[in-house]
């Protein structure tokens, strides 16, 4: 047992903790925007919540005009929060931590 089980045992955590944020593109209007599916930060009732990029919620909406389609609006309604780009290249921890201050 010994190093052996405490290497599966670090391995599988590491394997879980980078699993925890699935970042991943939704395409509207021929246009990759990232999104990130994480768990529930609020409530942490184990549902999954998926959060857009500020450039998506630009291509989606107009402050003015609104939506700029219905198919901007069914996206945006599966949407749960936007943060900025900058977050999506960094590891889980930046991504998850934005979300908790936006919504804080």
């Amino acid at each position: 047992m010994g190093i052996y089980s405490e290497l599966t045992t670090f391995a599988a955590s590491y394997f879980i903790r980078i699993k925890m944020v699935k970042v991943n593109t939704i395409t509207y209007k021929g246009e990759d925007y990232l999104v990130a599916d994480i768990p529930d930060v609020i409530t942490n009732s184990g549902v999954r919540l998926l959060i857009g990029s500020h450039s998506l919620n630009i291509a989606l909406y107009d402050d003015e005009k609104g939506y700029k389609d219905s198919e901007a609006e069914s996206i945006d309604e599966q949407i749960y929060a936007y943060i900025d780009d900058q977050y999506f290249p960094y590891g889980e921890n930046e991504i998850l931590s934005k979300v908790k201050e936006f919504l804080d």
